[in-house]
């Protein structure tokens, strides 16, 4: 059994991989997009409330009450080991631009 300063010390050095992420209303289509990240945390909770009702994005909270959502990975990014969070949110944040910038393109 793996003790919890070990699991701990595992946790940290284990690879991180951050992810643009959509929402998907598979009623209209729509698309949300956010940042993962975690994603395999945002994987495991979306996967939760989808069975719950409990926690589910603030943006898609009122539309999953009459629609079913899907979570789509549309790009994932590894976390370099000398990048601090923040700067690899910041990246993240840059890669869904460029994604919003993609969808609405395709829309025209």
């Amino acid at each position: 059994m793996v003790d919890k300063k070990e699991a701990k010390a595992n946790y940290k050095h284990s690879e991180k991989i951050g992810a643009v992420v959509a929402y998907k209303n598979l009623r209209t289509n729509e698309r949300y997009l956010d940042i993962a990240p975690d994603l395999a945390g945002v994987k495991n909770r979306f996967q939760f409330a989808k069975k719950t009702g409990l926690g589910l994005p603030y943006a898609i909270e009122k539309a999953a009450k009459t629609a079913d959502f899907e979570l789509e990975v549309l790009e994932e990014l590894k976390k370099d080991e000398l990048q601090s969070p923040q700067a690899f949110k910041e990246d993240l944040k840059t890669l869904k631009e460029i994604w919003e910038e993609k969808l609405t393109a395709d829309k025209l």
